[in-house]
């Protein structure tokens, strides 16, 4: 049996029935021209009939004696139960699909059952169907859980498929232990986690010192973000909308201004939040705050548990201008890396169990009226396949991410990059925010405003320096190239800007509702 990690567990004792804690995908798929009979059913039976579902989506929970819970392999798994076919009424749109995915994600998962289904839905217009799968996040974090289920694609059309739950993958070997054992386990765990306290009080010390206007830390003290609309504990009811962007164009941002890729889109959602909010007379007078996971697995593990530090970083200011907003977002981001660093993996799995937990608490105890807030709104980014995939056939079009939301907060983004573009899949309580789809396109229309003032900003810079070279004497031929060079460049960022901003597929399930 394999343990769970307290970050797993985390998971575990904070779920309820207004705050379910697993992470999901949805793929959208254009079946392949010409297929001769019903491609959906086609591939549903193709699935159900790999029966054998192998490690790890054949394990589910046994809690021991001394409160920690295990992976056991279940013997007796109802495929049926788990893969399941639905039917979209006409006309199949993107609303359709989205209702649908918002009652799929708003249900537990069965603990006696292994911590995952999937559902084959059919009826999209436009010759597509889609695949929701979601997974208990006690089972997985994002980064591992897409390389997991993403296991029944292929970069060949013509490749056979296997089911991501009958794939084989190397496992390490289990032997059957004892409560002693178990129990000498239990406190090797919590002697790493002690070990880290030292390092973990200073960082505390310093968050504290900084609430008191005494010092000024790298990462905002926990629960001093601002109230804003979303900033409630949720309710059971969700609301779901999705986003894209091209990917190319996040990088030339990210390349004129020396920005991660990571800082461009961040900024993106801070701007479409803040014009959201101001859309309906909500002035904030702090930054918000956002969660931010960070990664802490090593490249070479196979582990499928969650292995990921949640942190706080404080975006830009209502009012800035798109290029100032992306600066400070910048030196946010990089201040969150140096402290990180300075931080070992338990002291920052530890800070995330005590943030979170206060944060689960006051939830629970419905403080979060009187409190402010953890944070604002958690975003989240997973790298996926830069090349087009296929399953029998057809080609996937998109990936959109949908996942959990964090105590007291109703408000999660996560991106995905796939094939060129990254998906955006928002997730909110209904209640809260239930207009949703409002804030995904004030995502597009943010990224067009940050574009268009970086390339005019790049415009400007990039004429002022003609002109210098233009009128000094020494070395023309250099000086003519550069210029042949320069103009070029200001020629082709002047043809992008004069484009449309976001390239949709041609399908209406790729526009934002």
């Amino acid at each position: 049996m394999e343990a769970l990690t307290l970050v797993d567990m985390g998971f575990l004792y904070t779920e309820t029935v207004t705050s379910p804690k697993h992470i999901a995908g949805l793929q959208i798929f254009s079946i392949p021209e010409n297929y001769p009979g019903n491609f959906s059913r086609d591939l549903f039976d193709n699935l159900m009939s790999q029966q054998e579902v192998k490690n790890p989506f054949n394990q589910k929970l046994k809690k021991q004696i001394t409160g920690q819970y295990f992976w056991q392999d279940d013997n007796n798994i109802d495929l049926s139960y788990h893969v399941r076919f639905a039917m979209l009424p006409q006309p199949g749109n993107q609303n359709q699909l989205l209702s649908f995915v918002e009652h799929q994600h708003e249900t537990l998962l069965d603990r006696n059952r292994p911590l995952w289904e999937m559902t084959l839905i059919d009826g999209l217009e436009d010759n597509k169907f889609a695949i929701y799968v979601k997974v208990h996040h006690a089972f997985t974090d994002g980064a591992k859980a897409n390389q997991l289920l993403m296991a029944y694609l292929s970069e060949n059309a013509e490749s056979a498929m296997t089911a991501f739950w009958a794939v084989e993958r190397p496992q390490k070997q289990h032997t059957a232990k004892s409560t002693l054992s178990i129990l000498a386990d239990t406190s090797k765990i919590l002697t790493g986690h002690i070990k880290s306290i030292p390092s973990l009080t200073k960082l505390t010390t310093k968050l504290l010192l900084q609430a008191a206007n005494m010092y000024k830390a790298d990462m905002p003290t926990p629960f001093m973000a601002p109230k804003t609309p979303f900033s409630v504990s949720p309710k059971r009811a969700r609301r779901a909308a999705m986003s894209s962007l091209p990917l190319a164009r996040v990088k030339t941002l990210g390349r004129l201004t020396g920005a991660t890729i990571n800082d461009v889109i961040v900024t993106v959602c801070d701007m479409a939040i803040h014009n959201y909010l101001e859309a309906h007379d909500v002035i904030l007078k702090k930054p918000l705050v956002a969660q931010m996971p960070m990664s802490l697995r090593d490249a070479s593990d196979q582990l499928s548990n969650n292995q990921v530090a949640i942190s706080l970083v404080e975006l830009a200011y209502a009012g800035e201008r798109p290029l100032e907003r992306l600066m400070t977002v910048k030196e946010s981001c990089q201040k969150l890396k140096t402290e990180a660093k300075l931080l070992t993996k338990e002291a920052l799995t530890n800070y995330t169990l005590v943030s979170q937990g206060l944060a689960a608490a006051s939830e629970l105890l419905n403080l979060d009226t009187i409190l402010p807030p953890m944070g604002n709104v958690l975003i989240s980014n997973v790298p996926g396949p830069s090349k087009a995939l296929y399953m029998m056939g057809a080609k996937m079009k998109k990936c959109f991410p949908i996942s959990v939301l964090p105590p007291g907060m109703s408000l999660n983004i996560t991106l995905y990059s796939y094939n060129g573009s990254i998906h955006v899949g928002l997730i909110a309580c209904r209640s809260a925010l239930p207009d949703l789809t409002e804030l995904a396109d004030y995502i597009e229309d943010a990224f067009t405003e940050l574009e268009n003032e970086v390339l005019n900003s790049a415009i400007e810079s990039v004429t002022d320096h003609i002109n210098l070279l233009s009128s000094s004497p020494r070395n023309d031929d250099i000086r003519q190239e550069s210029i042949n060079i320069i103009t070029h460049n200001i020629n082709h960022a002047e043809q992008v800007n004069s484009q449309p901003k976001v390239n949709h597929e041609d399908s209406p399930l790729c526009e934002t509702a």
